[in-house]
């Protein structure tokens, strides 16, 4: 028998080999380096889809409420601007906090060439976290008159990285998205209310 057999003999036998082959262990210590990043990606989806859930419910919202301008109701109950938003809210606040975080703006114009020129991006739309007031307008418009109604949010990001690639405003911590309706009003009849 060669000396090194004998040496491999006395340690199989006295432990030291098997610590070496033992397994025990080796999934928790495995999860413990995979486990921190799969729940970061698992979190990162999970937030995305309700971004994407909470933009679309702001946009049926705006254009459910919308619906109320276009066909003069709005116009004949002189809704405010607080009973239109709460109006806008009644399906948003499924998913937001829609009384306290969204902003509505709404204009009115002669045609949609004018309105173009007057409606400003929805980014410059609600709070401006430091900088200059943003643009606010409420105006329902008459017959026949082309309105934009405009409502934006802000999502506050619980993912760390996601602000960095989705963020647009507040020095890119924020997401503000919006829910567009442009059209023209129908010819309902004059009634000589307006929106306040």
């Amino acid at each position: 028998m060669s000396m090194l057999s004998k040496l491999g003999d006395r340690l199989r036998r006295s432990g030291a080999f098997c610590l070496w082959r033992n397994e025990d262990g080796v999934t928790a210590i495995e999860f413990g380096m995979v486990g921190p990043l799969f729940f970061l990606l698992l979190g990162s989806i999970m937030e995305t889809g309700m971004m994407l859930f909470s933009e679309y419910s702001l946009q049926t919202s705006v254009q459910a409420a919308a619906r109320l301008v276009r066909t003069g109701q709005a116009q004949e109950l002189q809704l405010t601007s607080a009973q239109f938003k709460t109006e806008l809210c009644k399906t948003a606040e499924i998913t937001m906090d829609c009384a306290g975080g969204v902003t509505v703006y709404m204009v009115s114009a002669a045609s949609f060439a004018a309105l173009q020129a007057m409606v400003p991006s929805y980014t410059s739309i609600g709070n401006s976290f430091g900088g200059p007031a943003g643009p606010t307008s409420y105006s329902c418009g008459g017959a026949s008159q082309v309105v934009a109604v405009i409502a934006t949010y802000d999502w506050d990001f619980t993912m760390p990285f996601l602000k960095e690639h989705f963020g647009n405003v507040d020095g890119n911590t924020k997401r503000r998205f919006a829910g567009f309706a442009m059209f023209q009003n129908e010819p309902f009849p004059a009634t000589g209310n307006n929106c306040q």
